[in-house]
């Protein structure tokens, strides 16, 4: 009976070690998806800091209002409409990407860049009763913490947001 036992034991002790090989090989794998997964969770959480800077950029070009514009026509329709808010654009420019840039400098952000911004709908005489869309699109550059390797390096990141003025009743 105690050779039977022996022979057991000796069993067992050949497989010592093989739980050690499973770690070995196992742990950088789990190590490597980790990271691959919070470098994808980052990358989500800037391409929704891109579109939140973006859609604030957009409020800050319809805060441009022509005050002149108010004055001037504030007539109200035939069906009890009200006239439509003309935003004004950059004077020197006739743009409207200087102002979105400049919301972004004097929040002191420095990584994302105005890449387009545009002025749909301003009201003109034939179109006295609609309201402006400005759309605002920037650009983020987003670098890797662990496995930028795999993500080939830095990417950029692209948010859009838009905005339409209203005055309160």
């Amino acid at each position: 009976m105690r050779t039977r036992r022996e022979g057991l034991r000796a069993a067992l002790r050949d497989d010592r070690g093989s739980l050690s090989m499973a770690v070995v090989i196992w742990a950088p794998v789990v190590v490597l998806l980790m990271a691959f997964l919070v470098d994808v969770g980052l990358l989500i959480s800037d391409r929704t800091d891109a579109s939140d800077l973006a859609d604030q950029a957009a409020r800050k070009v319809a805060q441009n209002v022509d005050q002149a514009w108010l004055k001037t026509h504030n007539t109200i329709g035939l069906k009890g409409e009200r006239p439509g808010i003309k935003v004004d654009p950059d004077p020197g420019t006739g743009d409207c990407v200087p102002i979105a840039r400049q919301y972004l400098v004097d929040n002191g952000i420095q990584d994302a860049t105005v890449t387009s911004c545009t002025i749909d709908g301003n009201p003109d005489e034939q179109n006295l009763y609609v309201n402006p869309r400005i759309t605002v699109t920037l650009r983020m550059l987003y670098k890797p913490m662990f496995v930028g390797f795999a993500l080939k390096g830095d990417s950029t990141v692209t948010g859009t947001g838009s905005a339409t003025p209203v005055i309160p009743r």
